[in-house]
């Protein structure tokens, strides 16, 4: 099973103290950032918070990625030299505009994984999708690399890349937002959505999530600590959802074992369909075993 990615929460990465706050929270993952949070004339003083906090913190059971600047930045190359030795679990690559950024990035670590007799493939990557050039390239950056564990899409930057005015409905993003998570799903690779901008609008954040979660993401994106518990507790199915779930995996695996395909669970007829998502209800829930 793939690992959980619900809430994904950006930190700056100067700030010892944000990123300490960060593993209290119990988010799923948490990204110390290096590119847009952070000036540019603080880009050296990060790479260093960042190297040291990543050993000397307890993140528990949080994910430890770091977001470098764009592939092309002239920065990229410093945020893996510099941050390498800390051995996140993984990388985001933003702005990614084709495949040669990932492939140049993952062969890069396969070298570091390698001089350092590390799990070869070990340290994952993200590919962030911010421009149109990145949406028209989705299926060749989504077959990019083997460590690419998923495509995240960023709002924001795409909107302002095809010179769209954004909107509370978020049509203008629409297709960008609905093609990252079909390449995304076509390559068995997770798909993370856009941080939700409005920092104190709870309400709308909740719905922005619900809506995302029901065109097929796995997870969003976070920019503000208290976004976490309302992604999560939209991407966490209720209890007796998982539980419905479970008992029709086993009742489908019982009719499998004597020699049934359709049956009839609850008064209703089951195909595979719907045995495809109770499995995703499992895995949201992080119980699939």
């Amino acid at each position: 099973m793939s690992r959980v990615r619900r809430a994904m929460l950006f930190m700056p990465g100067d700030s010892h103290k944000k990123i300490e706050k960060g593993t209290t929270l119990g988010v799923d993952s948490i990204i110390m950032d290096l590119e847009d949070g952070v000036a540019f004339t603080q880009k050296a003083e990060a790479r260093r918070v960042i190297r040291e906090a990543i050993p000397a913190l307890d993140f528990g059971r949080s994910e430890r990625l770091i977001r470098i600047n764009p592939v092309g930045s002239a920065l990229e190359m410093d945020d893996l030299a510099d941050t390498i030795a800390a051995h996140p679990d993984g990388y985001v690559i933003p702005k990614v505009d084709d495949a040669t950024q990932v492939i140049q990035v993952s062969d890069w670590l396969a070298q570091a994984e390698q001089e350092r007799g590390w799990q070869m493939g070990g340290i994952a990557l993200f590919a962030l999708i911010e421009t149109a050039r990145g949406v028209v390239n989705l299926k060749e950056i989504a077959q990019s690399s083997q460590r690419l564990a998923g495509l995240m899409f960023g709002a924001e930057d795409f909107a302002s890349s095809i010179g769209a005015i954004r909107t509370v409905q978020g049509m203008e993003v629409f297709y960008a937002r609905s093609a990252v998570v079909t390449y995304a799903k076509a390559f068995n690779l997770q798909a993370i959505d856009s941080p939700y901008v409005d920092i104190h609008n709870l309400d709308g954040l909740r719905e922005e999530t619900r809506q995302i979660m029901h065109m097929g993401y796995d997870g969003k994106l976070a920019i503000h600590p208290k976004h976490v518990s309302i992604i999560e507790e939209v991407f966490t199915p209720p209890a007796e959802t998982v539980e419905r779930a479970r008992a029709l995996i086993t009742a489908h695996d019982e009719h499998q074992r004597g020699g049934t395909g359709v049956f009839t669970f609850e008064g209703r007829m089951i195909d595979m369909p719907m045995i495809r998502a109770a499995e995703q209800v499992l895995a949201r829930a992080g119980s699939h075993e």
